[in-house]
C-alpha cells in the first residue's frame, strides 16, 4: 500500500478517480463496438473471447463508476468511517465477473477444438485488435498514475483486468494472423484457453485485494514499520505499542498507543500527540489517526502480536 502523494489534495484525487472510472467505461464501450464487428467479420473464437471480456469489462467499469461515486461521499451520521469499503465490494464483484468471462471463453474454445473453423478476414480482425491494444495501453498508463496518487483499490482492480486485456489482445493478434494466413485452425481456440487461464490468474489478485479491504487487513509490514519510526522519532515519546491499521478505499485508519513520562502535564501530553499525528499525516495525507497516551511503565493488557520489526 503506497500512500498518496502529499502534494495532491482531496479534491484533486477525487477528480482523478472519477476521471479514471469514466475513461475505463468509455474505452470498454468503444472496444465492444469494434470487436463485435471484428468477430462477425472473422468468426474467430479468440476474438469472440476478447469481445466477451470487453462486455464484462464494461459491466465491471460501470460498477467501478458507482463504487467511486459512493466511496467519495463524505462520512455521515450513519457511516462515521465514510463509504470507502464500497471500493472493496466493487473489486470483489469484478472478480466474479472476470471469472464468469473465463468460464465462457473455456466453453467456446473447447467447442472450436471439437469443430475447427477457419478465420475469415484476418486483416480486419488484426486492425481492430491493434486499436484495442492502443486504447488499452493508454488507459493503463492513466490508471497507473491515478492509483499511485489516490491509492484507490477500485481503480487498481480495474487496472488488473485491463492489464490482462492487453495480453489478451496481443495473443489474439498472433492467433488470428497464424490461423488466417498459415492455416492452423487449432491455434485460435488454444489461444482462447490460454486467455481464460490468464484471466483466472488475475481474478485471484483482484479478489485477494478486495477481501483485504473488506476484512480490515493490516497495512504491509514496511508501512507499519514506517509509522512506528515516525512516531518514536519524537524526543518525548518513550514507548510505542498496540498499532492497528486498515484501509477503506483510498483512506487509511491508523491507531496506536504512545508511552510518555508519567510526570508530563495533560496539556503538554496533548501537544506531543498532536505533533506525532502531524508527522504521520504528512507521510499519509488521507488518513485518520487515533493516538492514546500511556504513562511509561504502566501495566496494561496489550496486543498479543508485534506488527513491527523494531519491537
Amino acid at each position: 500500500m503506497h500512500s498518496p502523494a502529499a502534494k495532491h489534495n482531496s479534491a484533486d484525487m477525487a477528480k482523478l478517480q472519477r476521471l479514471a472510472s469514466y475513461a475505463s467505461l468509455s474505452v470498454a464501450s468503444i472496444l465492444i463496438i469494434a470487436k463485435f464487428w471484428a468477430w462477425v467479420s472473422t468468426d474467430s473464437v479468440s476474438i469472440l473471447s476478447s469481445l466477451v471480456d470487453s462486455f464484462l469489462d464494461m459491466l465491471a467499469s460501470s460498477i467501478t463508476v458507482i463504487a467511486i461515486y459512493f466511496s467519495l461521499m463524505p462520512a455521515d451520521s450513519e457511516h462515521r468511517f465514510g463509504h470507502g469499503k464500497s471500493e472493496g465490494l466493487a473489486a470483489l464483484m469484478q472478480a466474479i465477473i472476470v471469472t464468469t468471462s473465463a468460464i465462457y471463453v473455456f466453453k467456446e474454445a473447447v467447442l472450436r477444438i471439437l469443430d475447427p473453423q477457419p478465420v475469415q478476414n484476418p486483416a480486419g480482425g488484426i486492425a481492430v485488435m491493434a486499436l484495442s491494444i492502443a486504447l488499452t495501453f493508454a488507459l493503463l498508463t492513466f490508471q497507473k498514475h491515478v492509483t499511485k496518487v489516490t491509492g484507490s483499490i477500485a481503480i487498481a482492480a480495474d487496472s488488473v483486468h485491463y492489464r490482462s486485456d492487453l495480453l489478451i489482445n496481443l495473443s489474439v493478434v498472433v492467433a488470428v494472423f497464424v490461423t488466417g494466413w498459415i492455416n492452423l485452425p487449432l491455434l485460435d481456440p488454444l489461444v482462447g484457453i490460454g486467455i481464460g487461464c490468464y484471466i483466472l490468474w488475475n481474478t485471484y489478485e483482484i479478489a485477494v485485494g478486495a477481501l483485504d479491504v473488506l476484512l480490515d487487513r493490516e497495512l504491509p509490514e514496511e508501512e507499519r514499520n514506517r509509522i512506528y519510526e515516525i512516531a518514536v522519532a519524537h524526543p518525548k515519546v518513550l514507548g510505542f505499542h498496540d498499532l492497528r491499521t486498515r484501509s477503506s478505499g483510498s483512506k487509511l485508519f491508523i491507531q496506536f498507543h504512545l508511552e510518555l513520562d508519567p510526570a508530563t502535564p495533560l496539556l503538554r501530553a496533548h501537544k506531543i500527540l498532536d505533533e506525532v499525528e502531524d508527522s504521520v499525516r504528512n507521510a499519509y495525507p488521507r488518513c485518520e489517526i487515533i493516538v492514546h497516551p500511556d504513562p511509561l511503565g504502566f501495566e496494561e493488557m496489550r496486543d498479543g502480536f508485534e506488527p513491527y520489526e523494531s519491537q
